[in-house]
């Protein structure tokens, strides 16, 4: 059998989630991270109560992304879109990130909104905005949060930083610039690629996310007894774990890329026993989260009705 470039992408990125899960597990039975979870100052039902509180909020920060989500394919669409069906549909398919391969979420997703009137030109390129737009503002928040602590971004200088934030938004505005061509629109059939407002609130939807999820972390932390300095540590090598998950093709749900990421960047200034801790109950708490908003969105999508009742008059 024959494999394409996509293909060998999607079985390394594979190949590399199961051997950073293999390593998360050894480093995790042999760092002490075992018996740093039995001398806890919290009990069962208190740990189980914080993991479960943190759940329902990281599901509700994931509404933020299905919110820009919808911006996205209304501005990209001829019509205007209702929000209800199109953020219930992003809900909805979202757990299929954690299928092997990573993209059926991205396909389903692509596939149901196609009820409601959608080009395919349209949601291809919002899932393209999408990615870019979310990779800008993780490693925009890596560069400009706390990289001082973080072991392999130590030594990153502040007006390095800044010029790479700038260099990744000059070239996102140079390939928007292009993309408005009219010969490119007229090509690929879409109607009108998004304004700069609609961009710019996507990304502050994306900053958002990223700045509660290091805020669950943070909290997370406190309840295990966890004394944390700087936000800002956790913000930068949550965001940067998040990035490196995202990019590593085939790695269901960043599973283990992330948690490797996170010990590598944040073993130094938490501990390696804390950080693998820390990073293993958050990865319970992104899992329930995701479940908690597949379920909802599933049930939103059963009351919504006819697909071509959502769809406004051109």
């Amino acid at each position: 059998m024959r494999l394409n470039a996509g293909a060998i992408a999607r079985l390394a990125g594979l190949a590399i989630s199961a051997a950073a899960v293999v390593w998360i597990a050894l480093r995790f039975a042999e760092g002490g991270a075992i018996d740093l979870l039995r001398r806890l100052p919290l009990d069962r039902t208190a740990l189980i109560l914080a993991v479960a509180g943190a759940a329902v909020a990281y599901a509700l920060a994931l509404l933020v992304l299905a919110l820009a989500w919808w911006r996205l394919t209304s501005a990209l669409s001829s019509r205007a879109m209702r929000a209800r069906p199109i953020m219930s549909t992003w809900a909805a398919t979202q757990y299929g990130k954690y299928l092997p391969g990573n993209v059926a979420h991205l396909a389903l997703r692509h596939a149901w909104s196609r009820r409601y009137g959608l080009s395919h030109a349209g949601l291809g390129l919002a899932s393209i905005l999408e990615a870019a737009l979310l990779l800008l503002a993780a490693l925009g928040l890596t560069l400009l949060a706390d990289t001082h602590e973080l072991r392999g971004l130590s030594m990153l200088d502040p007006r390095l930083a800044i010029a790479l934030l700038v260099a990744m938004i000059v070239v996102l505005g140079v390939a928007l610039r292009i993309a408005r061509g009219r010969q490119f629109l007229e090509r690929w059939h879409v109607p009108a690629l998004p304004p700069t407002a609609t961009l710019v609130f996507c990304l502050a939807c994306c900053v958002a996310f990223f700045v509660a999820a290091a805020g669950l972390l943070d909290g997370l932390a406190h309840a295990l007894g966890f004394d944390v300095d700087s936000f800002a540590l956790l913000l930068a090598a949550s965001a940067a774990s998040w990035a490196a998950g995202f990019v590593v093709i085939g790695a269901p749900g960043g599973l283990g890329v992330r948690e490797a990421a996170f010990v590598a960047l944040a073993g130094g200034a938490l501990g390696e026993s804390r950080a693998l801790l820390l990073i293993g109950l958050f990865r319970i708490v992104t899992f329930l989260g995701d479940t908690l908003l597949f379920a909802a969105g599933t049930l939103a999508l059963r009351g919504a009705g006819d697909p071509s009742q959502h769809r406004s008059a051109p």
